[in-house]
């Protein structure tokens, strides 16, 4: 059994911390909360037991101890995300693995630097990339590797949701949340499913005149990856329409066909006039139904068996760089290589 300190108990460290109490391999022992209001949510509405909240991570650290039958194991980092750098930090010199929230900075230079201090304090530091394991995404990863479409040369996702809308949140007042907080989700699944990094992005941002966001709430992005491959990404989080789900509406096209991935169905089709055309869905494997069991169980095995897990600080960094990237084609409205970041 695998124990944890989580550090914030806001909303979201909540659901947090519901998750980890259905998990088999885990539990969590101690957490961090230094503002009074969610304390008080946590403790009167979730059952959160006053004795378990802490100040600090030292703290709690010194509560629980490290390491052993009784000490924590690792950190659950639930803050937002300009504070991901000293709590990672902080965990890696008591020698405490891990995983956190994404994004996992909201400076690329900061990236940059906690992933360097995790690979010095030799401990495991993965970014909670959730939507890679869900059964979906690992089906459609699976077959655009088997071969089915050939070698993919365009892929376009559109995202169309009420994203966003509770008024005053740092969602709706920052700007370019959108990309750095949702579609990261999106951008490492196109890492993920097309097994590329991009090499260039173009990206235009704009806001709807009924939009919520102070930030752009819409965009139009270009991906350029190798092999004269590219992906196209179009968003609207303020629609009032229509919608799938979180995961958005995917196809994937190559020489053999196309692949459409949408509303928890995969089909495949090739209706070229010169062939028999045909359409036939890709039935979804087995997988974790809940994709955050999914994850954790990645985060353990990867401490049991030293190695580094799917979504490490490293190789997430990948993803990042795409939101970096956007972002700061946006603001300069220009192609942008993603070697300019450094």
């Amino acid at each position: 059994m695998y124990r944890g300190i989580i550090t914030g108990l806001g909303m979201r460290g909540l659901y947090w911390l519901d998750m980890v109490k259905k998990h088999a391999r885990c539990e969590i022992v101690a957490a961090v909360e230094p503002h009074e209001a969610s304390r008080k949510r946590a403790i009167e509405q979730f059952g959160v037991s006053p004795s378990m909240i802490h100040d600090s991570l030292a703290d709690a650290v010194t509560a629980v101890g490290v390491g052993g039958k009784e000490g924590a194991d690792f950190v659950l980092d639930v803050t937002p995300p300009s504070v991901h750098q000293a709590v990672a930090e902080a965990a890696f010199g008591y020698g405490l693995h891990v995983l956190g929230e994404k994004p996992l900075s909201d400076d690329y230079g900061v990236c940059l630097q906690v992933i360097e201090a995790g690979k010095k304090a030799g401990v495991k530091h993965m970014v909670a990339q959730n939507y890679r394991f869900s059964p979906g995404a690992r089906q459609i990863a699976k077959t655009v590797a088997s071969g089915k479409v050939g070698q993919p040369g365009q892929c376009d996702v559109r995202f169309y949701m009420p994203w966003a809308d509770a008024p005053g949140s740092h969602y709706v007042t920052q700007p370019y949340m959108l990309i750095n907080d949702m579609m990261v989700h999106h951008f490492d699944l196109m890492r993920m499913i097309l097994q590329r990094n991009p090499i260039a992005v173009q990206a235009m941002t704009w806001n709807p005149s009924w939009g919520w966001h102070v930030g752009q709430g819409s965009h139009s992005i270009v991906f350029e990856f190798p092999d004269n491959l590219y992906a196209t990404h179009v968003a609207l989080a303020c629609s009032v329409g229509d919608y799938r789900d979180y995961n958005g509406d995917w196809r994937i096209e190559g020489p053999e066909g196309s692949l459409e991935w949408s509303d928890g169905h995969i089909w495949y089709g090739h209706r070229h006039r010169t062939e028999t055309p045909t359409r036939e869905e890709v039935l979804i494997g087995a997988g974790h139904p809940a994709v955050d069991d999914g994850l954790m169980d990645e985060f353990f095995d990867a401490i049991e068996q030293d190695r580094e897990p799917e979504t490490s600080a490293a190789d997430n960094l990948h993803s990042v760089a795409m939101v970096f990237a956007a972002i700061k084609s946006a603001k300069e409205k220009r192609r942008v290589e993603l070697s300019e970041l450094g």
